[in-house]
């Protein structure tokens, strides 16, 4: 089991999470967390992954983590600055699902009529 903090982060990069067991794979990267013994606690600059942030740490076999959330200027509130940290638990492997911003892109505006450019 794991639990994954996510930590607000400006960038257009999409994450993708996939979980087997104690092995994360992270758009593409392999990460394996099975040797962090229980009790332990490991930086994040540790894994040589930069979609991790602070540390990582094993309690009563459940993994602790942070992971770098991908939000943009104009992603909802609720995202880029939550009141409570965003926790999701892990209990099955497989791709794990991030909150994303619901807000579609910027639609092209029509002309106003009557208006001219110089």
């Amino acid at each position: 089991m794991m639990k994954i903090k996510l930590f607000p982060f400006l960038t257009d990069e999409p994450l993708t999470v996939f979980v087997e067991e104690d092995v994360m794979t992270l758009c593409g990267q392999v990460v394996d967390l099975s040797l962090i013994p229980e009790g332990y606690r490991l930086p994040a600059s540790a894994t040589g992954c930069d979609h991790f942030v602070e540390t990582i740490e094993r309690v009563n076999g459940t993994l602790f983590l942070t992971l770098k959330l991908p939000v943009r200027w104009d992603s909802p509130e609720s995202l880029r600055n939550p009141a409570k940290p965003l926790v999701i638990d892990v209990t099955t492997n497989g791709p794990v699902q991030l909150p994303t911003s619901s807000l579609p892109k910027a639609l092209p505006v029509a002309p106003a009529e009557g208006l001219t450019h110089d």
